[in-house]
């Protein structure tokens, strides 16, 4: 893919299931967005509700900006983010 979406190359995103009380998104399984694009080979199944919610965490971490308003985790280097169910826990970094 060469567009805006882009930025200045693709950048990766993990996406990992840190507690889950949902069969859609087991905990421990992750999810891997290469650029704006999920790579099916590296992630695990895939909530769209969860991953709509969750999207202002997973675009900040896609761009590098680390935020207090988002509550960034500086020593985890991580957004945690929680799906609206509130049954899946999230933790979003770039890798």
């Amino acid at each position: 893919m060469s567009n805006e979406c882009q930025a200045n190359g693709p950048s990766v995103v993990e996406i990992k299931v840190t507690a889950s009380e949902c069969g859609a998104m087991p905990e421990g399984d992750t999810i891997i967005l290469e650029g704006p694009a999920i790579n099916y080979e590296k992630s695990g199944p895939v909530c769209i509700t969860a991953l709509n919610a969750i999207y202002p965490w997973i675009i900040v971490s896609r761009f590098g900006v680390e935020t207090d308003v988002l509550d960034f985790d500086t020593d985890n280097q991580c957004y945690h983010a929680v799906c609206p169910c509130g049954t899946v826990s999230f933790d979003i970094k770039k890798i």
